[in-house]
């Protein structure tokens, strides 16, 4: 059976960085096009910011390993005891700057300056810090040119999110409406959109990483992590309301106007998010009727009837945290009503 495999576009960013490094390098006639193909490699990133990141400290250990290289090769020449020495120092040196991660790479520039023929080391070692360069240079530019658009693969998340949702909140209304009605895979369902959450909240963190040196654009990355938990803090509150049902009995008349809540409130929910009227009045309404209906229900009958009544009391109650909460949705979604879910 073959082995089925995809090529994304970090995977064919990096082949361009590299060729195009050491191309850049070969072109200035430098004699090692190594380390300009190695930090094109690591420069490439999922963000142009964490490229940047990548680049800068991949330069210092450049830097740093050509220098303790070169001037060790000078003092001591290419012997055991100098590799050896070189090594201590760059580990001494990377303790000292908190560059724990970086004492392989350093290591091996330095050792690399050490055992290089060149007759003229400083000057070697200068090229292998440009060549070095040049691969970060490149590399930066090519990730910034052909960057993703995180942030619509964050809107496609956001939507699917709304819709699993309101699938939740539809289901919740059938169970209220019929109580023989039970999902009982309505745990999985959650579990489901927990498991959304948590890849929408890294990719929101990766928008974020693109709007760095934009703060408008932070603030938007901020608000769509907003509704990410947002969605994870109604999700576990439809699956109480989903435990809650489970315990109604009994029909009451109660039941038929707290699912239309339900209804409206999922509509108040998606107008907000467009940055529409969200008809909150007539959700209000709705709330006041069914407090004074609540209030004036006589004294429960049987067992039955009391724990039907408790259950849906508590429900009731669950919707209107909903609510409350829903009235603080930023409008990430305006403008963008034709976005579809592939």
């Amino acid at each position: 059976m073959a082995v089925k495999f995809h090529v994304g576009g970090r995977v064919l960013k990096t082949s361009l960085a590299v060729g195009l490094s050491v191309f850049v390098v070969q072109s200035l006639e430098f004699g090692d096009v190594t380390l300009a193909a190695i930090v094109a490699v690591v420069t490439i990133q999922r963000t142009f910011y964490r490229s940047l990141l990548q680049s800068a400290e991949r330069l210092g250990s450049v830097l740093l390993g050509t220098m303790l290289g070169t001037l060790l090769a000078l003092i001591l020449g290419a012997t055991p005891l100098s590799y050896s020495l070189v090594t201590l120092v760059v580990i001494l040196a990377c303790l000292r700057l908190n560059w724990q991660e970086n004492v392989v790479v350093v290591t091996v520039v330095a050792i690399g300056v050490m055992a290089s023929p060149a007759e003229n080391l400083p000057l070697y070692s200068f090229e292998q810090f440009v060549s070095a360069l040049i691969g970060a240079v490149v590399a930066l530019g090519v990730n910034f040119m052909f960057a993703p658009s995180h942030q619509n693969a964050v809107l496609v998340k956001l939507v699917r999110l709304e819709i699993l949702l309101q699938q939740m909140m539809d289901l919740v209304v059938e169970e209220i409406l019929h109580i023989e009605t039970r999902y009982e895979d309505l745990g999985e369902k959650a579990e489901d959109i927990r498991q959304e959450i948590n890849l929408s909240l890294e990719l929101a963190k990766l928008f974020r990483e693109e709007q760095r040196f934009s703060i408008l654009g932070e603030k938007l990355a901020d608000e769509y992590q907003e509704i990410f938990h947002y969605f994870a803090t109604q999700t576990e509150r439809l699956l109480e309301m989903h435990y809650l049902a489970k315990h109604m009995i009994n029909d009451m008349p109660q039941a038929l106007p707290i699912t239309r809540l339900l209804r409206i409130l999922k509509q108040v929910q998606s107008r907000r998010l467009r940055g529409k009227n969200a008809h909150d009045r007539l959700l209000e309404r709705v709330i006041e009727n069914l407090d004074t209906s609540f209030a004036e229900m006589e004294m429960p009958k049987n067992r039955a009837e009391f724990l039907t009544r408790s259950a849906l009391a508590h429900l009731y109650q669950e919707i209107k945290r909903y609510y409350q909460r829903t009235k603080r949705l930023p409008q990430v979604l305006a403008n963008n009503d034709k976005l579809t879910i592939v």
